[in-house]
């Protein structure tokens, strides 16, 4: 009985051994301020070789929340022929429209 005591103390310790030896980090006692803290923004000017302006809509505001669709030019892909009957691989009365 006492061989058991022992093994189990034994393997309790041997737990709790990294426990004993953990080191602690020292506590600040200041408060941080986040207004001690120096903010560098850097201005990047990013060149992509070609004009933005004429790919936005007229009185494009990237920073305004809400675009109004009419701002948006549509374009309109023209009918491409595959080769084959495109009908025979979709379901009956198949519309792509419908809501």
């Amino acid at each position: 009985m006492k061989y058991k005591k022992y093994i189990s103390t034994a393997f309790l310790a041997f737990l709790l051994l990294p426990l004993l030896s953990a080191k602690t980090t020292p506590s600040s006692k200041e408060d941080f301020d986040v207004s001690k803290i120096s903010f560098i923004e850097e201005d990047q000017q990013i060149d992509l070789g070609f004009d933005t302006t004429e790919y936005l809509p007229e009185d494009f505001n990237p920073y305004q929340e809400e675009v109004s669709i009419e701002g948006i030019n549509f374009m309109e892909d023209e009918l491409i022929d595959l080769g084959f009957d495109t009908e025979n691989y979709l379901p009956e009365n198949f519309n792509p429209y419908k809501k």
